[in-house]
């Protein structure tokens, strides 16, 4: 039954197919079994008590195919759009919703016969962290107290990510920024926890850290997978209790905050190494968002594109420069290792390349080297605006790499054969080599190899 949250309690994500519930600031998970009810009933599977349910409100059939059917409710079901009661059953695929009253349920299904592999279709894949562009699936999870772990490759847009959060989650403080690779482990310290006077040397007065004037707001911990071990147990105070003690203090502060992390790195890995807290981990992965890297949304460059030419040339007050046909071509053919950050430093040059003229393709300067990435990755061979990148090569076409290593190129191969072996399926060509499966989609995109589409 869907009672109140605690903010203390973790949010956990069955290992199987799954059913997700959010609405009312709420959210709960429950097992997708062959056949799951939902309503009002004390019979029913998920029990839901509002009054804009009824009894027994709607069956979910596993299938194949998923299928979702009304049951005559008072009020309906939501699907595509559309308000059902009763009727014949309505088929879904794995990572759609449908609304029951004012609750959104999302099928998570990832067995052998419902394995979402497109991004497009996974609810939590986000790819566009805009405020406008988010689902509403996304909405949902933003007004819950359910901390969020915020993946992706550096330059993504996980900050952005983090900031449209905020602005659903209807809190009223303010959105704290701490980026935790950025200051030693000592900074770091009085920065989040504040201190009081006299607790070191030049501490002249008492000061509040940026966990206590986050109150009533959220935090995001930028670069979380950077913070030193002994920080990782102080902060889990924070987080699993809302409470800081301060430097040089004895008893705790009460906060009201709720905690948005983001890390370019695999933090599974980080944990089985000994380098992150497992206990953190698991409280700061209430639920995931995964943000693509900007190859894999190529139908979004030529948008961002517009959005920072048009942003560069009111900078600059050079009005009149517009992007060409083969400019977007060559924009849209570019590997992009350093993301979106990358392609709005690109078209900030080209405007001032250009002096007051059109973007050319000549005036576009693209990064030698790609930007830090969460595992060990090959250089992109340098582009100039004579040669945009073509389109990424075939999986056998391992020749055309003159920029790989031979250790990188045998782990290339193999991650080609475990592709090839599992049918294109991720999760378990993931596990035959022994890799998350974050890490195997990371190895993907880094080594141009062609995303599966089975």
């Amino acid at each position: 039954m869907i009672g109140e949250t605690v903010p203390e309690a973790p949010f956990r994500r069955p290992a199987g197919d799954y059913l997700l519930v959010a609405g009312e600031g709420r959210l709960s998970t429950h097992p997708l079994g062959a056949q799951v009810t939902i309503g009002r009933g004390d019979d029913c599977d998920v029990v839901i008590a509002h009054h804009e349910l009824s009894r027994r409100h709607v069956v979910i059939r596993r299938g194949p195919p998923i299928t979702v059917h009304d049951q005559g409710s008072m009020n309906g079901t939501r699907i595509g759009g559309t308000v059902h009661r009763g009727g014949a059953p309505i088929t879904v695929a794995a990572g759609d919703s449908f609304q029951v009253g004012p609750f959104t349920v999302v099928v998570i299904a990832r067995g052998a016969d419902t394995h979402v592999t497109s991004p497009a279709a996974d609810p939590m894949c986000v790819r566009d962290p805009t405020y406008d562009g988010v689902s509403s699936v996304i909405r949902e999870f933003a007004a819950s107290v359910v901390n969020v772990l915020v993946l992706g490759e550096t330059g993504v847009g996980k900050e952005v990510l983090a900031e449209t959060l905020h602005r659903w989650s209807g809190r009223k403080g303010q959105l704290v920024r701490i980026n935790c690779a950025a200051l030693s482990a000592a900074l770091l310290e009085a920065e989040l926890f504040g201190h009081e006077k006299g607790a070191f040397t030049g501490a002249t007065g008492a000061r509040e850290g940026l966990l206590e004037a986050a109150h009533g707001g959220t935090v995001f911990l930028d670069e979380i997978g950077e913070l030193p071990l002994d920080l990782q147990a102080k902060l889990l105070r924070a987080v699993e209790h809302r409470e800081v003690v301060r430097i040089g203090a004895t008893r705790p502060v009460s906060v009201d905050v709720r905690f948005i992390a983001a890390t370019n790195r695999d933090l599974n890995v980080e944990v089985e190494a000994g380098r992150f807290r497992r206990d953190l981990f698991f409280r700061l992965d209430g639920i995931s968002l995964t943000i693509p890297p900007l190859r894999e949304r190529r139908d979004q460059i030529g948008a961002l594109a517009l959005r920072f030419l048009a942003a560069a040339r009111e900078r600059t007050g050079r009005g009149s420069a517009e992007l060409g046909a083969e400019t977007l071509a060559a924009l849209e053919a570019y590997h992009w290792p350093g993301n979106v950050r990358e392609l709005k430093a690109v078209l900030e040059r080209a405007v001032l390349l250009a002096r007051g003229g059109d973007v050319l393709v000549k005036h576009l300067v693209f990064s030698a080297r790609p930007a830090a990435a969460p595992v060990s990755a090959p250089a992109a061979p340098p582009v100039n605006a004579l040669a945009a990148p073509s389109a990424r090569p075939s999986a056998d076409a391992e020749e055309s790499f003159g920029d790989l290593t031979d250790e990188q190129r045998a782990e290339r191969r193999e991650i080609v054969r475990a592709l090839e072996e599992c049918s294109g399926n991720q999760t378990r060509a993931a596990k035959r080599l022994g890799i998350s499966r974050t890490t195997l989609v990371n190895k993907i995109g880094l080594y141009r190899i062609p995303r599966p589409r089975s």
